[in-house]
C-alpha cells in the first residue's frame, strides 16, 4: 500500500466530495484560470524581437494576491526562532487494486532554530518519532521497534535536504520547517489564484489554490495577528486514484518553553538499530 505523508515536496508536497461538487468546483478553477490569464495577457506588453523576453518561456501565472499571502505567511514562520504547533491529519493509502482507504493521525511539532526539531507522528497505521539535534537525525518507530540514526548537518534546512536527497526520507509537512518555507512552497506552482475567505475551527482563514505538474493543492491562512496556515489539502495526480492529504493546523505558539533534552533521542534500550534506509522505507515514505 501507498501512504502519502503530506510532503509536498515529494510530489506524490495534498477530501473525497460528491459528484455534482466535484465538477462544479472543476467549472469553478476553469473561469478562475482563464480569468487570470486573461489578466496576465493584458498586462503583458509584447516583448521586442530578440529580446530575452521573446525567447524565454512564460512565467508561471500565479495571482499576485496569492503569491503576496503566501510570501507573508512564509516569512512570519520563517523568522521565528521556535514555535510548536499541532495537526490533525487525514490521508489515503491506495491498494494495487487502486481503491483508496483514508485513515486519521496527529502530529506535534517542536522547531528551535539553528538546530533542534522534533516530530511526533500518531496514525491509525502506526506511531512514529524523530529527533534532531544539530548533530544526528534519529527516527524511531514503536509499532516494529526499530529506530535508525544518521549523522546530520549542523542546521536545519541542510539537515532537511540531507535527508531527502540522501536517506530517502523526509517528516510529514516538512515545508514548514525550513527557513523559508516560501521557496519551498511557491517552486514549482504552474498557477495559482485566491478562493475568498472561510472559518477554519472558528478562525477566519484565506484560502489559496495551486496547480503543479504533480499535484493539485490548497493552503487556507489565517487572517491575523499570526499568519499561520489554518490547513492544507493536497492531491497527487500522479497517481489515478488521486490520493489526498489533509491537515488542519491548531495551536501555533511562537514563544513556547521548550526544553532542550526533547531533541535527544529517548530510544528504548530493547529497541534495534537499523539502516536509515531501512526504516523510511518501513513508514511508508515515498520519493
Amino acid at each position: 500500500m501507498q501512504e502519502n505523508t503530506g510532503l509536498k515536496r515529494n510530489a506524490f508536497r495534498r477530501r473525497p466530495r460528491g459528484f455534482l461538487a466535484a465538477v462544479c468546483g472543476a467549472c469553478v478553477i476553469a473561469v478562475v484560470l482563464v480569468t487570470l490569464a486573461s489578466q496576465v495577457s493584458a498586462q503583458s506588453k509584447p516583448p521586442a524581437p530578440g529580446s530575452v523576453a521573446a525567447i524565454s518561456p512564460s512565467a508561471p501565472a500565479v495571482a499576485e494576491a496569492a503569491d503576496r499571502l503566501l510570501k507573508q505567511m512564509g516569512a512570519y514562520i520563517g523568522s521565528a526562532e521556535r514555535f510548536t504547533f499541532h495537526a490533525d491529519v487525514m490521508f489515503d493509502h491506495v491498494l494495487p487494486t487502486g481503491q483508496k482507504l483514508q485513515f486519521s493521525a496527529t502530529e506535534d511539532v517542536a522547531l528551535q532554530r539553528p538546530n533542534g526539531l522534533y516530530v511526533e507522528w500518531s496514525s491509525d497505521l502506526g506511531n512514529r518519532q524523530f529527533w534532531y539535534d544539530g548533530k544526528s537525525a534519529t527516527i524511531y518507530d514503536s509499532e516494529t521497534s526499530f529506530y535508525a540514526t544518521d549523522i546530520a548537518p549542523p542546521a536545519i534546512d541542510g539537515m532537511l535536504d540531507k535527508l531527502f536527497s540522501q536517506l530517502n526520507f523526509t517528516p510529514p509537512l516538512v515545508d514548514f520547517f525550513y527557513n523559508d518555507p516560501y521557496k519551498s512552497l511557491r517552486g514549482m506552482a504552474q498557477f495559482g489564484f485566491p478562493t475568498g475567505e472561510t472559518q477554519i475551527d472558528g478562525r477566519s482563514c484565506r484560502g489559496l489554490a495551486f496547480v503543479e505538474k504533480h499535484i493539485d493543492w490548497q493552503i487556507w491562512i489565517d487572517t491575523g495577528p499570526q499568519l499561520v496556515p489554518c490547513k492544507l489539502v493536497i492531491t497527487y495526480k500522479n497517481n489515478p486514484s488521486l490520493p489526498q492529504f489533509s491537515a488542519v493546523f491548531r495551536d501555533w505558539d511562537f514563544a513556547p518553553r521548550i526544553a532542550v533534552s526533547i531533541f535527544t533521542p529517548d530510544i528504548p534500550v530493547t529497541a534495534r538499530k537499523i539502516p536509515f534506509a531501512t526504516a523510511t522505507a518501513s513508514t511508508g515514505s515515498k520519493q
